[in-house]
């Protein structure tokens, strides 16, 4: 997928979350260089917490894909 799908799929997302009343931690919206700059990310990151986006190699994510936050 390219990247700017899968920013629209985490925009989407968010909203989807937000709408049932849920919100994502901050660090759901850093970018690369905020995460660079920050010396607390290793602790995220080593959790493995974050966006997961996959359409299974297929390119349907429409049809069969799926988004984990």
């Amino acid at each position: 997928m390219k990247r700017s799908r899968i920013n629209d799929i985490m925009r989407a997302a968010d909203d989807l979350i937000r709408h049932h009343g849920f919100v994502l931690p901050p660090f759901a919206n850093w970018s690369p260089d905020q995460f660079k700059a920050r010396t607390d990310a290793s602790a995220i990151v080593e959790a493995r917490c974050g966006w997961d986006i996959t359409d299974y190699g297929q390119g349907k994510y429409d049809e069969m894909g799926l988004f984990l936050f």
